[in-house]
């Protein structure tokens, strides 16, 4: 439960040092990049942290050991802590978004 806290607050802090890093990057505001670091960083956690996709088969391959060739293995997700704060943290950047901007789409 403990473990689960600690990964959960450091992924915000890391996406929120992403955030500031691009803000100070693209002069923007804070709430402009939210929406796509939260999507970005949900992404890349998904990409790496799941088993039996496109990387997992190349590299099989790739080792040339044909033991390792199991091409019946499927694409296999199980959200984990970072993924979920990073979806979340996309959700709320997409709400304010929505909030502050709602005179502009509406």
């Amino acid at each position: 439960m403990l473990k689960n806290f600690i990964s959960g607050v450091i992924t915000v802090l890391f996406l929120i040092i992403i955030n500031i890093i691009l803000n100070d990057l693209t002069d923007t505001h804070f709430i402009d990049v939210m929406l796509f670091v939260g999507i970005v960083i949900s992404l890349i956690i998904m990409f790496f942290s799941s088993s039996g996709g496109f990387t997992t088969k190349y590299t099989d391959l790739a080792m040339g050991n044909p033991a390792n060739d199991k091409s019946d293995k499927n694409f296999k997700f199980s959200p984990n802590i970072p993924f979920i704060v990073s979806v979340t943290y996309a959700l709320a950047g997409l709400l304010a978004i929505l909030f502050i901007y709602v005179d502009y789409f509406f």
